[in-house]
């Protein structure tokens, strides 16, 4: 992230320099949100604890089966999905790097570290087309932009007709090809809910926000409303794009859907939410009541019988000197 981070800001202080205007151009927002159950148990969340920032996102819930009866199923966490077309070769990854590896998703149960497995589905236009890849010898883990743009160059000339008629690569050369399809992960493990007691789910990766420049004091480039920004929080953007030597502000945009609480039995007996901005000089703006701030970078909210109705998301604003 930082490498990707470094190349942003670079970027943004040439164009300044050179005396062009900013477009509201960004790395693609990738959401997720919390754990599904594949079917519908009769299991309930007493309490879910929420933490999230720009490098990392962690999720502690308490289970409990809301029946007489021990419940077995599996329970799946869709990931961010992964599309091609927007990450392109900076931002893709480097030699070796995966979308395991990028994300690293981990779960433990009762305080006791599992293994889970991760189903990869490339899809395009809304369509599977994982096998096609896969008889391609297309490695849909790889995030590796060296690797995958080499496989496809290399495909022989009916294979390559084939992806082409599909959308599924643009081939601008013998030797250059332009991967469009996206990755779809979703870890999942098999989960035992015993009749009578809680179960204790810990789970944390690394988000992959979206991340942009605004330079318009009216922040024209976002949607504020969408955000809940009050006049006073527009106002710190203002003042920080002012005295920005870039005359900009970085922001990051973090999606988290919420909606999945609904996968469960009834509502969410104790939801806590905990938004970290990183950097005290930082803004964060985003639509959820009750939020106090109790630390230099610190906000959070409780919420009891919790239905959420709205998915979160969130904008991180980090001056540029």
């Amino acid at each position: 992230m930082m490498r990707i981070l470094a190349g942003l800001i670079a970027a943004v202080i040439s164009v300044v320099a050179a005396g062009g205007a900013f477009a509201n151009d960004s790395t693609a927002v990738m959401e997720a949100g919390g754990l599904r159950l594949t079917r519908d148990a009769p299991v309930e969340i007493l309490s879910e604890r929420l933490y999230l920032s720009v490098d990392r996102v962690e999720v502690d819930y308490r289970f409990r089966s809301a029946s007489d009866r021990d419940e077995r199923t599996l329970v799946a966490f869709p990931l961010p999905e992964f599309d091609f077309a927007w990450l392109g070769p900076d931002i893709m990854g480097g030699p070796g790097e995966t979308v395991a590896g990028r994300v690293g998703f981990r779960v433990q149960v009762d305080g006791r570290e599992i293994t889970p497995m991760l189903e990869l589905r490339a899809l395009r236009n809304g369509v599977d087309v994982t096998d096609t890849l896969a008889r391609a010898g297309i490695p849909l883990g790889s995030l590796d932009y060296d690797e995958v743009t080499g496989r496809l160059a290399a495909l022989d000339a009916a294979t390559r007709a084939q992806l082409t008629a599909f959308d599924l690569v643009e081939f601008w050369g013998p030797e250059e090809a332009v991967p469009l399809w996206t990755v779809k992960p979703t870890y999942y493990w098999p989960q035992f809910f015993p009749a009578g007691r809680e179960v204790a789910i810990h789970h944390s990766y690394t988000p992959i926000p979206g991340a942009f420049f605004v330079t318009d004091p009216q922040l024209r480039e976002i949607e504020p409303a969408a955000y809940c920004m009050t006049e006073a929080e527009r106002a710190g953007v203002r003042n920080r794009i002012d005295r920005s030597g870039a005359g900009a502000v970085l922001v990051h945009d973090l999606h988290y859907v919420l909606s999945t609480g609904a996968n469960w039995q009834g509502p969410i007996g104790t939801f806590h939410l905990v938004v970290d901005k990183g950097d005290p000089s930082s803004m964060v703006s985003l639509c959820f009541d009750g939020l106090q701030k109790t630390g230099p970078t610190v906000f959070e909210a409780t919420r009891r019988n919790f239905e959420p109705d709205r998915d979160l998301q969130i904008l991180f604003f980090q001056s540029i000197q």
